[in-house]
């Protein structure tokens, strides 16, 4: 499967010089059961689980998943329209069902509206909740550096690769200790690092939605609201129309706008200012029989991290190759 890149200019620190490696890590290392780091960087795949635990964010989710279930009701409940109950009640009893019979007939790929809505929630949910960090780490007896690279989301089974670097609340170079041990036991020392995670997952949301259904979550805006507004007030009973077309395109407009411009304002400010890793503990494993490793495995932070509501605890596995 392709990633899914973002064409934008990142400075690459994957380059960073260390310092020139002495003859070994120890005597009794370098063997095949005994492996030490290559001199070459790791590429580092990093994955956290997390809980933001914001209620903006999942109000903001929620009322995605509201309009994917009854996409009228949702965009009625938002305004009072003062018209509606002076409606026949045949047309006043039908008229959410009119409203989503149109709503329905508007298709992104081969998805209606509604279930594109629904399926955007879940996205933004995957986004926000589980990632990949994925970095380059470079050892040496007498220099290590961690650099982040990109974070990694993989929503609706996409792999969605975001560069990061450049923005205020990035902070992607550590320069950590670490120690390497017999049966290749690797640890690897404090670290604390910045994202501006919001911005990067915002993009990942709308890149999912691109490739899913042909554009960036602005699609939703530009739903042809005035075509459905026609057609609902086009609706008659015993002679008797619905009406109020100008109305109905308002309701639909504001709240397709609201949506989109909800999730946005939520997601798009959050940073995770401080990712501490306090501690690294792997494996290093030689499948050359070299005694170089080319691989660390059972890689595991003792992670936290601090969304705006305090440190907090998450879970951050790692691995690498070369």
């Amino acid at each position: 499967m392709k990633p899914i890149l973002l064409a934008i200019a990142v400075a690459n620190l994957a380059g960073c010089a260390v310092d020139e490696q002495p003859e070994g890590f120890g005597d009794d290392l370098g063997t095949p059961e005994n492996p030490i780091p290559m001199a070459e960087s790791y590429a580092v795949q990093t994955r956290v689980q997390i809980a933001l635990d914001m209620p903006q964010v999942t109000t903001a989710i929620a009322s995605l998943r509201a309009f994917s279930q009854s996409a009228a009701h949702a965009l009625l409940a938002r305004s009072t329209q003062a018209w509606i109950p002076a409606l026949p009640t045949t047309l006043r009893n039908n008229l959410e069902g009119y409203i989503d019979a149109e709503l329905d007939k508007v298709k992104f790929a081969t998805k209606t509206l509604r279930q594109a809505t629904g399926e955007i929630a879940a996205i933004s949910e995957t986004v926000l909740s589980t990632f990949t960090i994925e970095s380059s780490l470079s050892i040496s007896p007498t220099a290590v550096v961690h650099s982040l690279m990109g974070v990694n989301f993989t929503p609706s089974n996409l792999d969605i690769v975001i560069p990061i670097g450049g923005l205020d609340a990035d902070d992607i170079l550590q320069r950590p200790t670490a120690s390497v041990g017999t049966g290749g036991a690797l640890t690897i020392g404090d670290q604390r690092f910045g994202l501006a995670f919001g911005n990067h997952a915002w993009q990942a949301i709308n890149l999912a939605s691109n490739t899913l259904f042909g554009g960036d979550l602005s699609i939703l805006t530009n739903v042809d609201c005035g075509a459905i507004a026609r057609a609902v007030a086009a609706k008659c009973v015993s002679g008797t129309c619905v009406g109020h077309a100008s109305e109905l395109e308002g309701v639909c407009k504001s709240g397709l706008s609201a949506l989109v411009d909800g999730l946005r304002s939520q997601v798009t400010p959050i940073e995770l200012a401080n990712i501490h890793f306090a501690r690294g503990a792997a494996r290093l494993v030689d499948d050359g029989s070299d005694g170089i490793a080319d691989r660390i495995v059972d890689g595991a932070w003792d992670a936290e991290t601090d969304a705006g509501q305090g440190a907090r605890p998450v879970t951050a596995t790692f691995l690498a190759f070369d």
